[in-house]
């Protein structure tokens, strides 16, 4: 009775515990990627980072659009006054000419640099794909001269167009052809195009060299057991799977060269039809004695209006081909 009265006691117990919901397994804590002191040193950079971009960023932004309002000239003891639209309405007139001008120079400048620098460097990086060494030193020289500063870039073509003594007039003039080169109307803004390229094709090209090595081999040995030609070859694969680096270059080139004002400064001060608009900018605010610190303002601001207006169209369009190309 007793071992019974103690079984049968126990059933209830057991069926209950049958009966009992199972505890919860308890949620394993989420992995961190980073300890306390990585994440404090990661957002201390960024936030850092940030400052750093809105103190020498977007603080002189707004304040060049605010100067743009007004009839600053930096001069002591010259007053400024606000003169809202003013400077604006002047870039479409003839109280202060150079507009028109700096802008046709501009497009020349830009459609000439965009074009010219990635033609060149898609066949640079044809060339110096290969991993030998030869391949590797001239890339080096064809990168090499990113790394010089522009003055030294622009005192170096200076010296080779040296209308007297340089090697580029001994070589013309033997040829029968006189030129003051960087001087002259007809020369300046090709040869200010053909320095802005020479010193940017370098790393045009690297980015084109990484998108050609990205491309699977196996391609080019099927198009040639099927008989490609090279010209098929550029046209229905490289020039396809390397969309996404022809959209990286075409989009630096173009606003790069929009405003780039430093090397036309060395080279030519903006002279003989090489004025853009940036140069115009730097000009009217700088150029002279009686610096117009608010009109040059103003055209820095359409400057950026217009880079804006270009780039990010044609940026949404190079997007658009991407994904039709590769997709």
């Amino acid at each position: 009775m007793i071992l019974g009265g103690a079984e049968e006691t126990r059933r209830p117990d057991r069926a209950g515990a049958r009966l009992r919901p199972a505890p919860r397994a308890a949620r394993p804590r989420p992995a961190r990627l980073l300890s306390r002191g990585s994440r404090l040193t990661m957002w201390a950079g960024l936030l850092t980072g940030m400052a750093v971009y809105a103190l020498f960023g977007l603080v002189p932004a707004i304040g060049n659009l605010v100067v743009s309002v007004t009839d600053y000239t930096a001069l002591p003891g010259v007053p400024t006054s606000f003169t809202g639209l003013a400077n604006y309405k002047a870039l479409a007139t003839t109280q202060s000419p150079g507009f028109e001008s700096g802008l046709i120079a501009t497009v020349v400048f830009v459609t000439g640099v965009t074009i010219v620098q990635n033609a060149l460097a898609l066949a640079l990086a044809h060339r110096l794909r290969d991993e030998g060494r030869t391949a590797a030193f001239l890339r080096i020289l064809v990168f090499l001269p990113i790394v010089l500063g522009v003055t030294i870039v622009g005192l170096i073509w200076i010296l080779i167009f040296d209308p007297q003594q340089g090697p580029a007039a001994s070589l013309l003039r033997a040829f029968g052809v006189h030129s003051a080169f960087f001087g002259a109307s007809g020369w300046a803004m090709p040869l200010v195009i053909g320095v802005q390229i020479w010193q940017n094709a370098g790393f045009s090209t690297l980015v084109f060299i990484g998108g050609l090595k990205a491309i699977p081999p196996d391609i080019y040995e099927a198009a040639s057991m099927d008989g490609i030609g090279w010209w098929r070859r550029l046209r229905q694969i490289t020039v396809p799977l390397l969309a996404p680096s022809v959209t990286v270059n075409v989009v630096l080139a173009l606003v790069g060269s929009f405003t780039t004002y430093n090397l036309i400064y060395v080279l030519t001060d903006g002279l003989y039809g090489t004025q853009t608009l940036g140069m115009l900018a730097f000009n009217a605010a700088f150029g002279s004695a009686e610096a117009d610190l608010g009109y040059g303002a103003a055209v820095s601001v359409v400057l950026f209006v217009m880079t804006l207006i270009v780039a990010l169209p044609l940026m949404g369009w190079l997007r658009h081909r991407e994904r039709r190309l590769l997709g």
